[in-house]
């Protein structure tokens, strides 16, 4: 042992210094950034630059894997001292005969010292094998032999950018290192060798006649039979080509932006973090077969070429489906249109209207609304007279707040809107969950209940959260728990510090109640419409932006919240008059139908502080209110302004803005 110990302080002497063993294991690797499913499943695997690295323990490694490993490279490994001067001299001797290099000598923790510290494009100088030699002993005595295995299976190259066996067997073989069969590791191990011409894609012959060498060395070290090789041999093998395959890609587009701006990890940082998210693979697919079968059925005739849907579990906020486009891959198929800030949301905007109007008690939802014309002496093209209109063109007379939010009629919702004062609408819908609303209060105009004003198919998918929870209002949630490449949790999601009370239980309730009773949207939308589920009850409520350019539908049970959006990037318009109910909704009702299929169907029990007369409900105090939107309009008091000059403020009149018109087709104008 003093010998020892004197050659290797000798060579140290003679190699100049040495690098510091101290501290190394195999989780300060670089390794991929891993983003699982809320159960386990691996939907993406990010790497830096396309080179893949997922460093596992020895225990997590097939032991076919690691006696394959030591018989071909290594056989003397538990009992050498990092250095083999066996194999050194044997190599050395197979050199001299054949004048030149055909056989390195070297033990497994001598190709790890490589790797580690001198790079794998090292020159052969006898300086540097010395160094390496020197290395080697001194990091047997530093760690233990398992320790070492463990570092150099998770370090070695094995060609087409996978570093380590774990990276490896999923390039091959698409199983984890656990699971590796004789054959399979068999083959893994030769690659090391030589990873460009044992590589088992391009050169599978040479691969197969690797793996039967090592296969005959295991036999030769006592590891498996010759009739266990034999098998192996003989055993089919599918080899996969590498293939950088990420699952549900929009959705983790959304998470590493998300990983990026909140926690200030990047997935080119090589840190080696897993992160799990709240995606359920289960769901995914439900929700990404919809949006396929539904623009492939109607959106050529309808003339739309994209969808977008969010399902969130409305009790936490976490995000279980998302789909930001019917084609990732097709030109352009990267914009995430789940999460673009950039499309009307159209009568779908009326859930906050309603809201608003309900809590501030401004109407009930019995009270009578006038559908009438209007037209207000600006607002509209270059703001000029707006003179908004039915979707379906007519005027319904008078009709009851259910009524008219149900069959999403525009008329009864400004009167509501203008009643209650855009402010206190926006107030509401910011705090439902429409994040992108950020202008001043003035900025807004009446249109702004018709949803002339984007919001994102997330923001709405929150909002609709919101009155699924009774009022409970969750931020959006893509993330459970992050942990750093050592197992330490650096994230863990708590629904609990992540909600608020958006709406009183009692409005939110009342909200459900009108947009889950099919009679209240029978009118227009027909009953037994895309927007109810057989013997399930569902809240409903589409939306359709001007010019026909969106298409929406949201819904939700006391369990799903769901958002879905039809239409085209370019902001191309749809055709045939395409509408919410023909567009979005048939993306919604088979997703619905398909992801609470085995769920219990329930509903709400009624608020104690609500006040019921039959089926409806009314917030204490508002079972009496004014009809005051039954009756006409505030008319100006002149029927001729200039746009230029005239302003909102200046057209009050009764605390509303005023209309100096009872038909659309009237322009008295300046």
């Amino acid at each position: 042992m003093l010998t020892a110990t004197v050659a290797t302080a000798s060579a140290a002497l003679a190699v100049g210094p040495l690098p510091n063993v101290q501290g190394f294991s195999a989780s300060t690797l670089p390794q991929d950034l891993l983003i699982y499913d809320r159960n386990g499943n691996l939907i993406a695997d990010i790497g830096n630059q396309g080179s893949h690295r997922i460093v596992v323990p020895l225990a997590s490694m097939s032991p076919s894997l690691v006696d394959a490993t030591i018989a071909v490279e290594d056989r003397s490994y538990y009992k050498n001292s990092g250095v083999d001067p066996g194999a050194i001299l044997r190599a050395a001797w197979d050199d001299l005969v054949h004048l030149r290099f055909v056989e390195g000598g070297s033990t497994i923790t001598q190709q790890l010292v490589k790797q580690l510290y001198f790079g794998p494009n090292a020159p052969d100088t006898l300086q540097r094998k010395l160094r390496e030699a020197v290395v080697a002993v001194a990091l047997t005595r530093q760690y233990s032999k398992d320790q070492i295995l463990g570092l150099y299976l998770n370090t070695i190259y094995f060609g087409n950018q996978a570093y380590g066996v774990e990276a490896a067997a999923q390039t091959y073989f698409h199983t984890s290192a656990a699971k590796l069969t004789l054959g399979q590791a068999a083959l893994l191990a030769g690659i090391p060798r030589s990873p460009s011409a044992f590589d088992p894609v391009q050169h599978p012959q040479a691969a197969r006649a690797r793996q039967a060498q090592v296969l005959a060395a295991m036999v030769r070290q006592g590891d498996i039979s010759s009739a266990q090789a034999a098998a192996a041999v003989a055993a089919p093998l599918q080899v996969f080509p590498p293939a950088t395959t990420i699952k549900a890609p929009y959705f983790v587009d959304y998470v590493l932006t998300t990983l990026r701006q909140q926690y200030h990890i990047s997935p080119d940082s090589n840190s080696g973090y897993r992160v799990t998210t709240s995606l359920d693979l289960g769901l995914q697919a439900k929700a990404e077969a919809a949006v396929t079968a539904q623009v492939s059925r109607a959106g050529t005739y309808y003339n739309f070429h994209d969808a977008a849907l969010v399902s969130m579990d409305p009790q936490t906020g976490e995000i279980v489906a998302m789909v930001g486009g019917a084609d990732y891959n097709a030109p352009g198929g990267q914009i995430n249109m789940a999460t673009s800030p950039t499309r009307q949301v159209g009568s779908a905007f009326k859930i906050f209207t309603y809201s608003a109007a309900l809590a501030n008690k401004t109407v009930n939802m019995d009270s009578p609304i006038l559908d009438a014309p209007l037209v207000f002496p600006i607002g509209g093209t270059n703001n000029g007279p707006y003179a908004p209109t039915n979707y379906d063109g007519r005027w319904h007379g008078i009709v009851p707040v259910k009524e008219a939010l149900g069959n999403s009629l525009n008329i009864p919702a400004l009167k509501v809107e203008l009643l209650t004062g855009i402010p206190a609408v926006l107030d509401v819908a910011r705090r439902m969950g429409a994040t992108t609303l950020t202008q001043p209060d003035s900025f807004y105009g009446p249109s702004l209940t018709l949803g002339a004003y984007p919001i994102s198919v997330l923001d709405m998918a929150v909002a609709t959260s919101t009155l699924a929870d009774l009022g409970v209002v969750h931020r959006a949630s893509p993330i459970l728990k992050i942990t750093d490449a050592t197992g330490k949790t650096a994230f863990a999601y708590d629904p609990a510090q992540n909600s608020d009370q958006a709406l009183s239980p009692d409005v939110a309730y009342i909200m459900a109640s009108i947009l889950s009773d099919d009679q209240n949207r029978c009118m227009e939308f027909g009953c037994n419409s895309d927007l109810t589920l057989s013997g399930r009850q569902v809240a409903a409520k589409t939306g359709t932006s001007e010019g026909f350019r969106d298409n929406w539908t949201l819904g939700f049970s006391p369990t799903l919240a769901t958002v879905t959006w039809v239409g085209n990037p370019d902001n191309t318009p749809l055709s045939h008059s395409s509408t919410g109910i023909v567009g979005a909704a048939p993306i919604w009702h088979q997703f619905m139908t398909n992801a609470l299929q085995g769920v219990a169907n329930t509903w709400y029990s009624t608020p104690s502080g609500l006040d019921q007369f039959e089926a409806d409900y009314f917030l204490p105090g508002t079972e009496f209110l004014s009809p005051v939107l039954a009756e006409r309009w505030p008319t100006c008091p002149s029927q001729v302004y200039d746009p230029k000059t005239t302003s909102w403020s200046m057209l009050m009149v009764n605390g509303v803005p005023c209309s100096i018109g009872t038909s659309p087709r009237r322009r008295p104008f300046a």
